[in-house]
């Protein structure tokens, strides 16, 4: 399925946006997202670019697009089991998200090794005016996602079989093998898809923060924000993130 926006609707958004906020008084601006997760093992930072448009003295409506850089998975580790206990089997731990499929021989795991995910928001600024040069706010949105995602299938190593599933009396014997892996050997093998998979869905994405501003046109501006990217057949992935940036306003 093609995604749902893309450098078009991202261009038609924006000037959009522009258009809006020249009929009232509004800002445009950008920003670092330093990203955190605990649904990943790795998370890149961002960025994002906001643009705005003042409806009242207490509310703005707001439109963003935003990168969260790559969020990734450490490659699983597997255990051999106790051979002296039927009950602990080889096996993958510290999995991601994916599947693993272990026997006597074959051990595989495939899943997703990272992805980028990204997005178009829409929402309101709820924001109280504290002096003449700071103003908080809190927002929330809806973030039209789209993630990008690279899998990788993991082989580890095992002994060799016929293919009457006999065990070769060489546990090494790759030239009589019948079950060598998609490397074409025995031993630890790593395939990383060179093709990637889109996943796209809508999800609510909120924050709270601040704006300091020296002069009547410039503002800094930091925010705390948070989404959970939600949708079928993909991890669900809980993104957080601290951004600061300037902004003009107008």
């Amino acid at each position: 399925m093609d995604a749902p926006f893309n450098l078009r609707t991202i261009v038609i958004t924006i000037v959009t946006a522009c258009f809006s906020s020249f009929l009232h008084a509004g800002y445009f601006g950008a920003s670092q997202s330093f990203n955190t997760t605990a649904s990943f093992d790795r998370q890149d930072d961002g960025f994002r670019v906001d643009f705005g448009s003042n409806a009242t003295d207490w509310l703005d409506l707001e439109w963003s697009y935003i990168d969260y850089g790559n969020s990734a998975y450490d490659d699983p580790n597997f255990v051999l089991g106790d051979p002296d206990d039927e009950d602990d089997e080889d096996r993958f731990e510290n999995t991601g998200y994916g599947t693993q499929l272990v026997n006597e021989q074959t051990a595989s795991y495939s899943g997703i090794s990272y992805l980028r995910a990204q997005g178009i928001g829409a929402g309101l600024k709820f924001k109280k005016q504290v002096n003449n040069w700071m103003q908080i706010y809190g927002r929330v949105s809806f973030l039209a996602w789209q993630a990008d995602s690279t899998n990788v299938t993991i082989f580890a190593p095992r002994p060799a079989y016929d293919s009457d599933g006999n065990a070769l009396a060489d546990p090494n014997d790759v030239t009589n093998a019948n079950n060598l892996n998609d490397c074409g050997t025995l031993s630890y093998c790593r395939i990383e898809s060179s093709e990637k998979e889109q996943t796209w869905a809508v999800d609510f994405w909120y924050g709270y923060g601040a704006l300091f501003k020296p002069f009547s046109w410039l503002a800094i501006r930091t925010e705390y924000s948070i989404v959970t990217l939600n949708a079928v057949e993909f991890p669900k992935g809980t993104l957080e993130g601290f951004s600061a940036g300037l902004e003009i306003h107008f």
